[in-house]
C-alpha cells in the first residue's frame, strides 16, 4: 500500500517512533481506502476495470487527509489516562461520518482527474497511463461521469448530508475548468482570470475537503468558515506550485512545459508577457508553438524572475492558510501541531526544485525590520541558483561578452560571496528598508571574509518577505543611500522580480531583475564609472580611487568607460 505522509503530528518522539495522531491519521487513509473500493464498485463486471484503475492510482490522499486534519482540529484532546464518560456509539458514528466524506472528496477529485486527462489527451499521469490511454475515452468518459454519480450518492447517505455543498462544488470546479480553457492560447490572459480559474478548478475542492471534516464533527459557523479558508488558500498555492513544476520540469509524471504547450498560459507566463511582451509576446503567437520556442520562453521565465513571483503568491496563500488554522480558539489545543506539519509537507513539496521558495512565517509580525534569519535555506539555495545560472552566465540581450555580472564567479570560487537573509518586517515603509541596507553595509566590514583579494568580496542580502508590490521601496531606499555608500567606497544594488534598471550597453533590457528582492554590496571597481556618472559627487569619488586608470597613453580600458570618465570630467570640471 501506498504510503501517504502524515501531515499531523501531536509531538515528534525523541525516539523516532510516530505519534498517536500519526498512527490514527495512517489507520484513518486505509479505512478511506476500503470505503472508496466499496463506493464505487460496479454493478457489472465487464466495467470494472477502468473503475478499479480510478480507486488503485488515487496519489497521496491530500484531500482526504485535509477532510481528517479538520475533523482531527476540532477532537478534543482524548488523554488515556483520563476516566472521562463519553458517548462512544456517538463518537464512532462520527468517526464513519468523516471516513466517508474523506472517500466522497477523493471520488469527486479521481472523476476530475478523468475528464481533465481527456480534455488534454494526457496519455501518462503520475507515471502511469491515463484511463483515457488505458481503456479508450469513451470509456474514460462514462467512467468519470459514473464516479461523479456514486460520489452525489455517498455524499446523500451520509449521516450529516453533504450533497449540496459537494454539488456546489462540482458547479465552481467545472466553472474553474470552463474559464481557463476559454483562455487557452491567450497571451493577454490576465492574473485575475488565472486565479479565478485557479480557485474553481483545485482551491475549491480543497476547501469543501477541509468543509467536509467540520461538517461531519459539528463545528460551529466561525470554525467552519476559518477551515474553509485554510483549504482555499492552500488550494491555492498548490496549484500556482504545480504550475511552476510543470515548468521547470520536476518530475510530476508529464512532460515539462506541458501547460505551455496546451495553451494553458499560467501565472509564471503571464508576468513574462507583462514584463517582457517585446520578447514574449510573438513566441506565444507562434502555433503550434516550437520547442525552440518553447525553450526560449521556459528561458525568459527564469532569468526575468517570473517563477520566483509566482512562488510568492503562493506564499501569501500558504501564510494566509497557516493563520487561519493558529489564530483560531477552536484550534488552540492543536493548531502548532498542524502548523509544524503542515511546513513538514511543504518542505518535502519544495525540494523538488529550487523555484519553489519557502513559505514566509505565518506571524509575519513575529519579525521586525531588520531581523536577520538563519538558516533560511530555501531563500538561499534560491539565491545561489539564480546566481549559477543567471548572474554567471552570459547573456545575449546584455550588449556585451561574458557574464551578466564578471566579478560572481571569481567571488564564489574565492569563498568571498556571502548570502545572508533579512526581514522588511510586517508593515514596511522607505525609512525601514533604507535603515536595513545602512545595517548590512555596517556589517560588510564585520564579516571574517574568506579569500585575500579585497575585490571578490561581496554581500548579498535577501529580504524574502518584501512582497512584488512593496519592490518599489527596495528602489526607493536604493536612492536614499547610494550617495553614503560611495563615499565609502562602496556600491550597492537593489534587484528584485520588477526592477526596471537597464543594462548599461543595453537600456531595453532590465539587468536587474532577481527572484527574490535583495541588496548587493560590495567595494567600488574601476568599471563603475558606468553607474558614477549622473552626480558630481559620486564622479568624484569614482575619479579619486581610479582616475590614475585613465591616464593617456592607456588603451586597455573599455573604450565605453574611457568616453563616460572624459564626459563625466568635462562636465564637472574634475581632474581638468
Amino acid at each position: 500500500m501506498e504510503q501517504t505522509p502524515a501531515l499531523l503530528v501531536a509531538e515528534s518522539p525523541l525516539d523516532g517512533r510516530p505519534t498517536r495522531i500519526q498512527e490514527q491519521l495512517q489507520d484513518d487513509l486505509k479505512q478511506v481506502r476500503e470505503r472508496l473500493r466499496t463506493l464505487v464498485t460496479p454493478p457489472h463486471p465487464l466495467v470494472a476495470g477502468p473503475v478499479t484503475h480510478a480507486v488503485e492510482h488515487t496519489g497521496r490522499l491530500l484531500r482526504p487527509t485535509l477532510v481528517l486534519l479538520s475533523s482531527y482540529l476540532l477532537q478534543e484532546e482524548r488523554d488515556k489516562e483520563q476516566d472521562e464518560e463519553r458517548d462512544e456509539g456517538r463518537d464512532a458514528a462520527r468517526h464513519r461520518g468523516v471516513i466517508d466524506a474523506a472517500a466522497v472528496v477523493e471520488i469527486l477529485h479521481t472523476a476530475t482527474l478523468y475528464h481533465d486527462d481527456l480534455i488534454d489527451e494526457a496519455a501518462e499521469r503520475r507515471g502511469g497511463p491515463t484511463a483515457n490511454a488505458k481503456y479508450g475515452a469513451t470509456l474514460a468518459l462514462l467512467t468519470g461521469d459514473y464516479l461523479l454519480a456514486r460520489c452525489m450518492q455517498a455524499a446523500a447517505s451520509l449521516e450529516i448530508p453533504c450533497a449540496l455543498p459537494v454539488a456546489e462544488t462540482l458547479v465552481e470546479v467545472c466553472v474553474g475548468q470552463m474559464l481557463e480553457s476559454s483562455r487557452l492560447h491567450d497571451p493577454l490572459r490576465t492574473e485575475e482570470d488565472y486565479l479565478s480559474a485557479v480557485s474553481g478548478k483545485t482551491a475549491r475542492l480543497m476547501r469543501t475537503a477541509t468543509m467536509l471534516g467540520a461538517l461531519q464533527c459539528g463545528a460551529s459557523q466561525n470554525a467552519q468558515e476559518a477551515l474553509e479558508s485554510f483549504g482555499h488558500n492552500l488550494g491555492m498555492a498548490f496549484q500556482i506550485w504545480d504550475d511552476i513544476l510543470d515548468i521547470c520540469g520536476a518530475d510530476t509524471g508529464k512532460p515539462a512545459a506541458q501547460d505551455l504547450v496546451n495553451g494553458v498560459y499560467t501565472l509564471p507566463v503571464i508576468y513574462a508577457v507583462k514584463d517582457f511582451p517585446d520578447r514574449v509576446l510573438p513566441l506565444l503567437r507562434e502555433q503550434p508553438l516550437s520547442p525552440g520556442s518553447c525553450r526560449e520562453i521556459v528561458s525568459v521565465l527564469h532569468e526575468s524572475g517570473a517563477i520566483g513571483r509566482a512562488a510568492q503568491v503562493a506564499q501569501q496563500h500558504v501564510a494566509d492558510a497557516l493563520r487561519a488554522v493558529e489564530s483560531h480558539p477552536a484550534f488552540a489545543r492543536r493548531a502548532e501541531s498542524v502548523g509544524r506539519q503542515l511546513r513538514g509537507l511543504i518542505d518535502s513539496l519544495l525540494a523538488q526544485h529550487s523555484a519553489l521558495k519557502a513559505p514566509p512565517d505565518s506571524a509575519r509580525s513575529r519579525h521586525q525590520p531588520g531581523d536577520v534569519t538563519t538558516g533560511d535555506r530555501s531563500t538561499e539555495t534560491l539565491i545561489r541558483d539564480w546566481l549559477d545560472e543567471y548572474i554567471c552566465q552570459p547573456h545575449e540581450h546584455l550588449g556585451r561578452t561574458g557574464a551578466v555580472c564578471p566579478f560572481a564567479a571569481p567571488s564564489l570560487r574565492a569563498g568571498s560571496l556571502e548570502i545572508r537573509t533579512r526581514r522588511a518586517g510586517p508593515a514596511p515603509g522607505v525609512a525601514g528598508v533604507t535603515e536595513l541596507i545602512r545595517q548590512a553595509l555596517d556589517e560588510f566590514d564585520l564579516i571574517a571574509w574568506k579569500g585575500s583579494n579585497p575585490a571578490l568580496r561581496s554581500l548579498v542580502v535577501g529580504i524574502p518577505d518584501l512582497a512584488a508590490h512593496e519592490c518599489r521601496l527596495l528602489d526607493e531606499a536604493h536612492r536614499a543611500v547610494k550617495s553614503s555608500a560611495v563615499r565609502r567606497g562602496m556600491m550597492v544594488g537593489q534587484l528584485h522580480p520588477l526592477c526596471a534598471d537597464p543594462s548599461a550597453r543595453n537600456p531595453g533590457f532590465p539587468v536587474n531583475r532577481s527572484p527574490v528582492p535583495l541588496v548587493a554590496i560590495r567595494r567600488m571597481a574601476l568599471h563603475d564609472v558606468l553607474f558614477l556618472t549622473d552626480r558630481k559627487e559620486w564622479f568624484e569619488e569614482y575619479h579619486r580611487r581610479f582616475g590614475h586608470h585613465y591616464k593617456p597613453g592607456r588603451d586597455a580600458l573599455d573604450p565605453l568607460f574611457v568616453e563616460k570618465f572624459q564626459r563625466a570630467c568635462a562636465e564637472y570640471g574634475v581632474g581638468a
